[in-house]
């Protein structure tokens, strides 16, 4: 999985038709090798079907998702959704802020406020500064708080530890997870856990 920066739902499909993107593989041993094109791929985005690219590295062969910047991987939700949800507190406040409607869109909240207890969360904070409170709370020490927030910190985290933000489904080293997700629920895909981000800072660029 791979996004670049300014292009979110909104112009993703005019991006799309001007041709393939200039993105390197994130492999380091692939020596930024440019990516191809590779076909597309259909998936819900704002409850509408629509086409997304992939890309794929002519060296190592790995195909990459190709997302808008505000697009959680794996879900039908914008960051803008999940930000309003956080920054609500309660579920059902969070669902209506949102935009996610009936007693389905109050889970789902709840599973995104969960977020701060779980795998996800420790991935997120085992790269962040101290900070207390929920792993939000520490990405917006990072970030900023200004709306838009979750975007800044997926280009952050991919910048600086090259891992892919996928919003409250994971946190992807290299954005590509090795398997698929055993289940709904926010994991730590294969990026780096609090065990090993010291080694990740001593390796850093800059």
């Amino acid at each position: 999985m791979l996004s670049l920066a300014g292009i979110d739902c909104k112009r993703y499909e005019e991006w799309v038709g001007r041709g393939i993107p200039a993105v390197s593989c994130p492999e380091a041993a692939c020596q930024r090798a440019q990516l191809r094109g590779r076909g597309w791929y259909r998936r819900y985005v704002g409850g509408v079907r629509r086409r997304l690219r992939r890309l794929r590295c002519p060296l190592c062969r790995v195909s990459h998702a190709w997302l808008p910047e505000d697009l959680c991987a794996y879900r039908d939700a914008t960051f803008d959704a999940v930000e309003s949800a956080l920054g609500a507190g309660a579920p059902s406040d969070g669902a209506q802020a949102a935009g996610q409607g009936g007693s389905a869109g109050v889970r789902r909240v709840r599973r995104w406020l969960r977020s701060a207890g779980g795998p996800l969360a420790a991935a997120v904070q085992a790269l962040l500064a101290p900070a207390e409170g929920p792993w939000w709370r520490r990405a917006q020490g990072v970030v900023g708080e200004a709306a838009g927030w979750l975007t800044r910190l997926r280009h952050w985290l991919w910048s600086r530890w090259r891992c892919f933000l996928g919003g409250v489904s994971g946190l992807y080293r290299h954005g590509r997870p090795r398997r698929r997700p055993p289940s709904p629920f926010p994991y730590f895909g294969n990026c780096p856990s609090q065990t090993s981000s010291a080694k990740l800072c001593r390796d850093a660029p800059g």
